[in-house]
């Protein structure tokens, strides 16, 4: 009587902690469902969309493995910009600033135009969210290969934002 007795009261407390454990598991989904519902409507897009329109530039510093004198070189800076959730298009070119460097790091302020939306190809509507990067080209004239600098890609992808956040694009020498 006593096995079977024990046996019983643990069954029934085994279905309690289980409905219990139902219960949780229902009202931890019904919070993650409400809180993914309210994140999902967050206006970011546009808040970048208004700052990409009042926005008259964005400074970028060119940084690398502490400060150091390069051979002395003109380079291209690019901004390009391309819909976030848009795949297998190429990013459309919106400025290009040629610079003079004989040190790293170095600053680029590069001014945008205020309706550079317009730019975008394909058209992006106005509350699109959008991707900007920097590229950096070295005129090679007068330089050995290894005496170029390019962007780190392998550190950080030179992604740059219209917030008027520090900006920074890691570089290296070529090898």
């Amino acid at each position: 009587m006593c096995k079977w007795s024990s046996f019983w009261s643990w069954l029934w407390y085994f279905c309690l902690i289980n409905e219990e454990i139902s219960k949780m598991k229902k009202i931890a989904l019904s919070l993650g469902l409400s809180l993914t519902a309210l994140t999902g409507c967050s206006s970011m897009p546009q808040t970048d969309h208004i700052k990409a329109n009042h926005s008259s530039a964005v400074t970028v510093e060119f940084v690398g493995q502490g400060n150091y004198s390069v051979q002395p070189q003109q380079g291209t800076v690019s901004l390009y910009a391309v819909e976030s959730r848009m795949a297998d298009v190429p990013a459309t070119l919106i400025q290009q600033k040629k610079v003079q460097v004989s040190q790293v790091p170095f600053r680029v302020e590069l001014s945008l135009p205020t309706d550079h939306l317009k730019l975008i190809r394909p058209p992006v509507r106005s509350d699109a969210e959008v991707t900007y990067y920097v590229t950096w080209e070295s005129d090679m004239k007068n330089l050995s290969g290894k005496d170029a600098i390019v962007i780190d890609y392998d550190r950080k992808f030179p992604r740059v934002t219209l917030n008027g956040s520090k900006q920074q694009i890691y570089l290296r020498e070529t090898k």
